[in-house]
């Protein structure tokens, strides 16, 4: 009795506790199929070890080699024992495509079907629909596969893929239309349409990918998707997305190199949509609404598309957006309400954009903006709208039209001296600015650039002072810099005749001094001042407001010495004093109508 009980719960732990899984790396007549679990591993020296996963799962790829019987009853008559398939063996026994006697036929299967024959690899898909199928990819497709019903010969497939190099004609109509539990559709260099009745993958599908095909649109019944969640198309036909901008829970749309057009009377409705890219398209106007839904849309890409303006505040509900690019489009004119409510945003591209009128505060709604391109925007000179960042890092104004020395203008250049990068390469300068005397001799990274920059432009040779000018102001460093020209010392400039130049650097940093205390008595001074010194001093760490910026908060040093901690304090007595002042003047005017009354009741 204890025996058969010890033998019962035995073989229920065994059926419950592990799988039965034959491990194979067979190879025969155009076939090559592993399968293993990382219980039932290949042999160690098995280049396909690493196909290996926790479950019992197999791989079969069907090559341009695949020789099987398409007559399988009198195969069957004249072979009795169906056909083997040995682990590391050859066996050149023929087998039938319809009885093809694989193993593990529960476990999951991968399909990947490369050139082969297609009426043979037809009858062997055909028989293995008694396998448990979930993947199968066409790296060549032949129209002879649009008649297999792939949803009724493998009901469990969740995932179809057809990967071709040059464009093929297809129809999925019979093929894909019975799916039920689709997850994956990927359709690369695929001409097709889809069917206008819905599909029960609908239920099931997170994720499509169409790219070089001539669909032009997609099907209204993919907006009831519930579950679809990344959904790619690129060089395809298709101008409308009235299906995609309904889709509930999509949370990535790269939609680029597409014709879609007009934008303004459509909504993307999914609260969970954090990536869209609709660069490269035929948009022309987008609406205040648009994306006005998208509360947690973390990166936007416009580019490429022919938008000649912007919509009144067409990002206030983008509180999260992080990064914005609108480079290559048509828009001449920035203004603040262009960009309200994106004070996370991180990087905000404007390459190429004939860019004519910027509003000096067009920046100060992008509190936290790191990184600001504006290559190729025909721009004369730095606008003032960059000084209103005060956490800006780098600066892009390469290839625009930066000739004069009043192209780069000292209240300007005083406001940017705390960047780690500014390129100006590419602009046709020719006279050397003062304002580059503003840069702290101690930011070596923003000096290496400029005057890596400076040694490329015109005004390196057209005005001689130039070399001499770095000369100088990079005296007694200690830095590599030094060595891009020591050659230009003061020898060299009296042999040249070029001593005047020592006195024109003594009078440019004369008249950058007032610059200078602009720079330190701005906000911007401040902040930097006080993460520079959190950063130097580990044991001094306080909790600053996450949405504060140029606060009186930030205006105070470590340091009772400094300037830079006096005058925030004066500041604060004195309004302190006019408050005080204030409300002994409203107390007086409030006895002063008590006694007049008094005086009236007498």
């Amino acid at each position: 009795m204890w025996e058969f009980v010890i033998v019962l719960l035995f073989s229920a732990g065994f059926s419950n506790g592990s799988e039965s899984c034959e491990p194979l790396h067979a190879q025969a007549h155009g076939i090559n199929l592993v399968c293993c679990s990382l219980n039932h591993s290949l042999t160690p020296s098995c280049e396909f070890s690493s196909l290996c996963q926790e479950h019992c799962s197999c791989f079969l790829t069907i090559t341009r080699d695949l020789d099987c019987q398409l007559e399988s009853k009198s195969l069957l008559d004249d072979n009795k024992k169906p056909y083997q398939w040995l682990d590391h063996q050859p066996n050149s026994s023929p087998f039938s495509c319809r009885n093809s006697n694989l193993p593990n036929p529960q476990s999951p299967y991968t399909i990947v079907v490369e050139n082969s024959n297609g009426s043979q690899t037809k009858e062997f898909l055909l028989g293995a629909c008694s396998l448990n199928v979930t993947s199968i990819t066409f790296q060549h497709y032949h129209s002879i596969y649009d008649s297999i019903d792939f949803g009724l010969c493998f009901p469990n497939l969740a995932s179809f893929q057809v990967v071709l190099l040059h464009r093929t004609r297809a129809n999925f109509h019979v093929s894909l239309r019975n799916l039920n539990f689709l997850k994956v559709l990927s359709l690369v260099n695929v001409d097709f349409e889809f069917w206008l009745h819905p599909s029960p993958f609908v239920n099931t599908i997170n994720y499509i990918h169409i790219e070089n095909s001539s669909i032009t649109e997609l099907p209204k019944w993919i907006s009831n998707s519930k579950t679809l969640s990344t959904v790619y198309l690129k060089g395809t036909s298709i101008t409308s997305l009235s299906p995609i901008a309904q889709l509930p829970a999509v949370k990535s749309l790269k939609l680029s190199h597409n014709l879609i057009e007009n934008l303004h009377r459509l909504l993307f409705v999914s609260p969970f949509l954090i990536h869209v890219d609709l660069s490269y398209n035929r948009i022309t106007s987008f609406a205040s609404h648009t994306f006005s839904k998208c509360v947690d849309l973390r990166v936007l890409d416009l580019t490429g598309n022919p938008i000649k303006m912007l919509p009144y505040k067409p990002f206030a509900k983008n509180i999260r957006l992080k990064w914005l690019k609108l480079s290559r489009t048509n828009i001449t004119t920035l203004s603040p309400d262009h960009f309200y409510g994106l004070g996370a945003l991180k990087t905000l591209s404007l390459s190429r954009m004939p860019i004519q009128t910027i509003s000096p505060y067009s920046f100060v709604p992008l509190k936290s903006l790191r990184y600001l391109d504006m290559d190729s925007c025909n721009l004369t000179r730095l606008p003032q709208a960059v000084t209103a960042n005060c956490h800006l890092a780098r600066l892009n104004v390469a290839n625009n039209m930066l000739h004069r020395s009043s192209s780069m203008p000292p209240e300007v250049m005083a406001m940017l001296s705390g960047l780690s990068q500014l390129r100006i390469d590419g602009n046709p300068l020719t006279e050397f600015p003062a304002s580059f005397l503003l840069i702290s001799r101690e930011n070596i990274r923003l000096l290496r650039h400029l005057l890596h920059s400076t040694m490329t432009l015109p005004v390196w040779l057209r005005e001689p002072c130039t070399p001499y000018y770095w000369s100088i102001h990079l005296a007694n460093r200690t830095n590599n810099l030094k060595s891009f020209v020591n050659q230009y010392d003061e020898k060299r400039m009296l042999k040249n005749g070029l001593g005047y130049c020592k006195e024109q650097y003594d009078w440019m940093m004369e008249q950058m001094e007032v610059y200078r205390e602009l720079e330190k008595n701005s906000g911007c001074y401040s902040l930097r001042r006080l993460r520079s010194s959190i950063t130097s001093s580990p044991t001094f760490a306080p909790k600053l407001p996450k949405n504060v910026t140029n606060s009186l908060f930030f205006s105070i040093d470590h340091d009772p010495s400094s300037p830079a901690f006096h005058i925030p304090i004066l500041l604060l007595i004195s309004l302190c004093a006019n408050f005080l002042l204030l409300f002994s003047m409203l107390m007086c005017s409030i006895m002063a109508c008590r006694m007049e009354k008094n005086v009236e009741n007498v």
